[in-house]
């Protein structure tokens, strides 16, 4: 059995004790008033009832009564049966740039925070929609299959820096692709599909490769849109160890220049447009454009979700309650007859 407000049960408790004391209180105002009538022994003879007897069968059937009724209100239930519900929703991917180049600090504190808090922003807008998590540098990480559970993706937003990238580098090809084979094993029927892509724009790619990537999402009616993190200036990555602890110094070539980062619009500005989306900077609204064009898309049928649905069980207690009462009115008519 489960409760579904257990404070009741309490509340239920302390007005049965409640009752109790209500009763001995009625049991004492009643006693003074008969003791100013007379003997106990003489009211007796004359009514041929004990007027003296305690009170403690009222009081008990009144406190059960009290009781059951705070148990009734509680909500109990038991009895569970799996039901089955059909969903509406949009199947999203979001692929989010972990490479290094987002530990630089034009953006504050950095490129990657910024990412992180547009993601959670974009997680918590789409709430209800099936949303799928891809990180990628070097390589492409599937981190989230697509759910509804958006609890775990925040999570995981957490958890995602550069040292979990096991491949140096940044691949948005690679990301697109992983996203494309994310949403091409979605059981929904029906409905858009869209990948949004939160990165500096910096790519170890070439260019035919990613707009390649870009047309695959296109054959599969994909919309991809791409989001720009950080600045237009040339601004150096400082140097973080394996447990993302900032360390003195900044990322060196192998001729040891200072590396410089900045943003860059191509290739993903030119693969957004290939699948009908577009690039924005996230400094200049581009989430809110996203989310935009994404609530003009078209829902699809979520694959069936199973869960239980508990079978109220209030109504024994209530019925508990009114025969208490009963037994309570039957008993005191029972005595005035």
């Amino acid at each position: 059995m489960r409760l579904e407000y257990a404070a009741w049960v309490w509340i239920g408790l302390l007005t049965a004790c409640a009752g109790v004391a209500l009763v001995y209180l009625w049991y004492r105002r009643r006693r003074g008033a008969l003791d100013a009538l007379g003997s106990s022994g003489m009211l007796e003879r004359l009514t041929h009832i004990d007027l003296t007897g305690s009170p403690y069968r009222r009081a008990a059937l009144v406190a059960a009564a009290l009781a059951l009724m705070g148990l009734a209100l509680a909500g109990p239930q038991w009895g569970a049966q799996e039901v089955e519900e059909q969903t509406r929703a949009l199947s999203v991917v979001l692929a989010l740039d972990i490479s290094e180049s987002m530990w630089a600090e034009d953006t504050r504190p950095n490129r990657l925070e910024r990412e992180r808090l547009e993601a959670r922003r974009l997680v918590t807008e789409l709430a209800g929609h099936r949303i799928g998590l891809v990180a990628f540098a070097g390589s492409a990480y599937l981190l989230s299959p697509l759910t509804i559970d958006h609890g775990a993706l925040h999570l995981y937003l957490d958890a995602m820096d550069p040292t979990l990238a096991g491949t140096p580098g940044s691949s948005p090809a690679q990301a697109i692709g992983q996203a494309v084979s994310l949403l091409q094993a979605d059981g929904s029927e029906g409905g858009d599909r869209a990948i949004v892509i939160l990165s500096d724009g910096e790519s170890h790619d070439e260019d035919r490769d990613v707009l390649n990537a870009a047309r695959l999402a296109a054959g599969e009616r994909i919309r991809v849109y791409a989001l720009g993190v950080g600045s237009d200036q040339a601004e150096p990555i400082p140097r973080y160890d394996r447990l993302g602890e900032r360390i003195p110094g900044f990322k060196l070539d192998t001729n040891g220049e200072i590396v410089l980062s900045r943003m860059s619009s191509e290739p993903l500005a030119g693969a957004a447009r290939t699948t009908g989306g577009f690039w924005a900077r996230v400094d200049e609204g581009g989430v809110s454009r996203v989310l935009a064009a994404l609530s003009e898309l078209r829902e699809g049928r979520g694959t069936v979700m199973r869960g239980v649905r508990w079978t109220p069980r209030f109504q024994w207690f209530v019925a508990g309650a009114l025969l208490f009462l009963m037994m309570d009115w039957a008993w005191a008519w029972r005595r005035q007859r």
